[in-house]
């Protein structure tokens, strides 16, 4: 009787060892699954800052897959259909450790804004009516995490005035 009643304890505290153990490695796999989702957001946010710091510097307008930066004119040929193969993926020239790849952004000219002031020309009377107006940028950035399985797809939309 002693016996089986000492077998019937070490079952149950088996049962219960393994069942941390368990609970355990799955804890750990959704911290490492947290940290590749961080890791993913952080680089695709330093690639979206990155792109909107690239428009900041730009003094004009150019369109092409073959110029610095490339910028999608998406007012006159639309939307790009398979973004990330496109020709029109920026590297991010920031170097973000520990990511499987580094992030990369697209940049879209999707359309010019004239305020009202402007529309009236209030504000630059005797001025180049074309500096009135702010150009609209939509800014698509990607990340990955420590690993390719890890992925982040930010978006933005950003102005600025030539």
């Amino acid at each position: 009787m002693v016996l089986v009643t000492s077998l019937v304890i070490l079952l149950v505290i088996t049962m219960l060892a393994l069942s941390a153990v368990q609970s355990t490695s799955i804890q750990e796999l959704i911290s490492r699954n947290q940290r590749d989702s961080n890791l993913a957001f952080n680089a695709a946010e330093t690639a979206l800052v990155e792109a909107e710091s690239v428009i900041n510097s730009l003094s004009s307008l150019s369109y092409g897959d073959s110029v610095s930066p490339k910028i999608y004119d998406a007012r006159s040929a639309g939307a790009l259909t398979n973004l990330w193969n496109s020709t029109y993926v920026n590297a991010s020239s920031s170097n973000v450790d520990v990511v499987a790849s580094q992030p990369v952004f697209v940049i879209e000219h999707v359309r010019t804004v004239i305020s009202d002031e402007d529309r009236l020309n209030i504000d630059n009377i005797g001025q180049n009516p074309n500096t009135c107006c702010t150009q609209m940028f939509r800014i698509t950035a990607r990340g990955t995490g420590g690993t390719d399985n890890a992925k982040v797809v930010l978006q933005t939309t950003y102005g600025k005035r030539f």
